[in-house]
């Protein structure tokens, strides 16, 4: 896993726009995009802020053989084609089931009836697109 790549998972888990990452270690949004894109290397110092802020070691955020353990919303975002109006919407989507499958406004049978439909309609679509290829 790339060092961009674990700076955006760690930023999404922490709740950081990329932007307030920069301002947190004293930077540009500019001299972060920068790292991001491998165009140049932070200084030790901006390094060792980096870690400290995302409470990584130096070690596992610079090797690229080292990866997160993602859960599964991480895995979408990180294995999707690319960013789309439809990404946001399974996001929020998303989103919106966790706090229905966790709330207690509908009894676990309904979730499970619920988690059916979505699985009936996942897979409604799918046949579509087998029928169609």
């Amino acid at each position: 896993m790339t060092f961009r790549d674990k700076i955006e998972i760690l930023l999404r888990r922490k709740g950081y726009k990329k932007t307030e990452f920069a301002d947190k270690l004293g930077i540009t949004y500019r001299a972060l995009a920068n790292y991001l894109a491998g165009t140049r290397n932070p200084r030790a110092a901006i390094l060792k802020k980096m870690c400290a802020e995302l409470e990584v070691t130096k070690e596992f955020l610079l090797d690229d053989k080292q990866s997160l353990i993602l859960d599964s919303e991480e895995r979408f975002l990180h294995n999707a084609s690319e960013e789309s109006e439809d990404t946001d919407k399974a996001l929020e989507l998303l989103k919106d089931a966790r706090a229905i499958f966790n709330g207690r406004g509908l009894v676990a049978k309904d979730k499970q009836s619920l988690f059916n439909c979505l699985s009936e309609i996942y897979f409604d679509a799918a046949n579509n697109r087998d029928k169609e290829s």
